[in-house]
Order: C-alpha cells, then structure tokens, then sequence
C-alpha cells in the first residue's frame, strides 16, 4: 500500500506479527526436526547404518529446499500471510501421515513431501517482515522470528525424545497402536497443528505487500538477479555453512551421547536440548546490537562463537560437551539471524527482488543441512567424533574468513 512504512515497534499489529511468525516457527520446525534426536532409535529399529538414518532429516530438509523455488513465485501471486497459512496447514496433514507410515523408504518419501510442502514460511518470513514492519525494527523482529524456529527445534526433539522415554519407562510401547518412534513423530505432529492453527489466526494480512505474476520467463531473470550482488553470494554461502555445520553436528551427537562413556538414555539426550531456547535468545540480541551498530559488524561474532563451541565439544567431559552445544548453537542463531536480514534489506537496494534473494539464501541454508547431515554421520562411522571436530571446524572457519570479508563490503543505500 502505498505510503506504507512498516509497522513500528510497539504497535499492536507488530506484537500480532511477531507472535504469529513465532507460532509458524514452532510448526514448522517441530515437523522438520521431529526425527533428529531419535536416529539412534531408528538405526535399532530399522537395522539401518547412522548415515541412513539421518536422511530422515536430509530428505525433509531437501525436500523444503526445492520448494523453495516454487514457492516464492507462489507468494507474489497470492500473497506471503496466504503461502505460510495454508503451507502449515498442508504440512501438518502430512505430518500426521508420516507417523502412520512404517516402510523406510515410504517414510523417506513423505518426509520429503513433507519439506517441500513446508517451504512457505522459510521462503517469505524475512520478506515478509521487512514489507510489514518498518525499517527500525525490522533486524530485531527477525530475531525473534528466528528465536521462534529455536523452540520449534528444542519442540521437535524434546516432544520426540519424551514420548519414546515414556512408553519405555512405563513398559506400555508394546501395547501402542504404532511403534515408539511413530508415536513420537504423532506427538509432533499434533503440537504442530494446534501451532499452525494459531498462526492462521494471529498472523494479519499484509499492507507493504503488492502482487505480481511475472511470466517464467521473467521469473528466471529475478531468480538471476539474486546472483549479482557478491554480497549476497557471501551471505548464502554463510546460510549453508552455518546450517550444515549445525545440523551435521547435531545429527551424530544423540550416537555420541549414547555411547560410552557417557552412557545416556533417549530421554537424557532430549532433555539437553532444553539449551536451545537460551542459545534462540542470543539471536534476538544480535538483532538489537545489529540495530544499534550495523550487520557487518556483529555477523563474525557468531561464526567466531559457533568455532569456539566446536573446539569445547571436542573435549571428553560431559559438562563441557553440553557447554560446547549451548555456545555452538548461539554462534549458529546469531549467525542465521543476522545474514537473513541483510539478505532481506541488501537485496531490496541493490537487485531489486528480495523475495528471490531470501529464496535463494534459504535454498544454500537447507542445501548445506541435506548435505552435511549425512556427511557428518559418515565421519562419525569412520573417525568417530574427532572426524565430526575437523568437518564442522573446517566449514565454520570458512563461514568466518567469509564474515570477516564482508564486514569490508560498501554498505548498501536503503
């Protein structure tokens, strides 16, 4: 709408806009990461390897990669608030079929089905905020957004993990219509839909928003648009890394934990995830030190972060393993949270189509997860956790040296 600055911090529509993304963050990443926490689980009940198991993450994060591609186009035709609504919606549906399902390779299918129809909400939420809420706030509001996708991620593992412990510690897994594992992927589910149906609520129609229904032609020159800024290559380049650096980690920790000497059972291992919303927070900071300071300045901080909670997890300890998690995650969210936002705003002043830029961005951001998540596991199997050390570490440095070049980049007029 014409004239239309954005929502500012305060008003009653932002907190709606804020609360909503968050409801949608809770969804959405409950589903994607439903089964990372229990792969251990699966390599037992499936008598499958750690590297198979973990395409139950890789399938699903792929899978809402490709639909990345459509759905941006999808959301300048019908709008961001209509994608992410029925996105959600659909989803979730599908997240109830995933649990019903017990064949491997079936399962694998419809979470892939699953990712794809959940790529709404990751494709539109930066520019979603950056049209609705005015530019004074916008850094931090994707903070919390992104402080959203955390509790959707401590959801998806810790409502996994709690499930499968109580059916094993009250012996009643056996007498359960579907097995412990697919019990746990019903529990998400069902949390997701009542999350999905308070975003569909709270979640207000766009004003900064005006459609567009560009040939395919035309799609294709935005999409090549998105490539002209080295800035922005930078920043997807950092998406991806920071992502599969996280996630490939994360994906052999519960094998770890499990293991000797440390010996923890499934519901122990979830429960360390109870790190993720304090770790979320230090993305809402990095929004307001963004906002007081600049991106360029804070973005290396979280890779610097993210490096240092690698090299603590390598260490034996227990204390210090849990250490390494919480400081690796902040590093992580702070970087994530900070790069989408200057995807968000670089894009609109120097391509033009910031919707295809954040598309793009998240693409590289779930390209990295498919790809690392299964190539951690594999370093796992053949060197243990010193492999998964020199993997992530060699990734996350490369994240930093990028940072460190983009904090040089000419800033962008907005």
């Amino acid at each position: 709408m014409s004239g239309f600055e954005g929502y500012r911090h305060g008003d009653p529509m932002t907190r709606r806009i804020e609360v909503g993304l968050l409801m949608a963050g809770l969804a959405t990443f409950t589903l994607l990461y439903s089964t990372q926490a229990i792969l251990p689980y699966f390599t037992r009940e499936y008598s499958i390897s750690p590297a198979v198991a973990a395409l139950s993450v890789s399938v699903a994060t792929a899978g809402l990669g490709i639909g990345l591609i459509l759905a941006v186009p999808i959301s300048e035709r019908i709008g961001r608030v209509r994608l992410i609504r029925w996105s959600l919606a659909l989803a979730s549906v599908l997240g109830v079929l995933v649990a019903l399902v017990d064949d491997w390779n079936l399962f694998l299918l419809t979470r892939f089905v699953m990712g794809f129809a959940l790529a709404g909400l990751p494709a539109t939420a930066a520019v979603y905020l950056k049209e609705e809420i005015h530019r004074s706030y916008a850094t931090s509001a994707t903070g919390i957004y992104i402080f959203g996708t955390t509790l959707g991620g401590l959801a998806g593992r810790i409502v996994s993990t709690g499930i499968i412990d109580l059916l094993d510690r009250f012996g009643i897994a056996e007498r359960m219509p579907l097995s412990p594992s697919h019990m746990a992927l019903l529990g998400t589910a069902l949390l997701s839909i009542g999350c999905a149906v308070a975003c569909w609520f709270l979640l207000p129609e766009s004003r900064g928003f005006s459609p567009h229904r560009d040939a395919p032609a035309a799609l294709v020159r935005k999409f090549g648009r998105a490539f002209r800024d080295p800035v922005l290559l930078g920043l997807y380049l950092t998406g991806g890394l920071g992502m599969g650096t996280f996630v490939g980690a994360f994906n052999v920790l519960g094998f770890r934990l499990e293991a000797a000497p440390y010996l923890l059972g499934i519901g122990a291992i979830g429960l360390l995830y109870l790190i993720y919303p304090v770790a979320g927070y230090a993305s809402v900071l990095a929004g307001r030190a963004a906002d007081r300071y600049s991106l360029r300045s804070v973005l290396p901080l979280g890779s610097l972060m993210a490096l240092a909670g690698i090299g603590i997890m390598a260490a034996r300890p227990l204390v210090l393993v849990v250490l390494g998690m919480a400081i690796l995650a902040m590093g992580f969210f702070v970087m994530h949270s900070l790069a989408s936002a200057w995807v968000a705003s670089r894009s609109t002043a120097t391509v033009g189509v910031p919707a295809q830029a954040a598309s793009m961005y998240m693409l590289f951001y779930y390209t990295g997860s498919s790809i690392n998540g299964n190539l951690a596991p594999v370093a796992w199997e053949a060197q243990g956790w010193w492999g998964v050390t020199v993997l992530t570490g060699a990734m996350m440095t490369t994240a930093f040296v990028i940072a460190l070049l983009l904090r040089r980049s000419r800033p962008a007029l907005t």
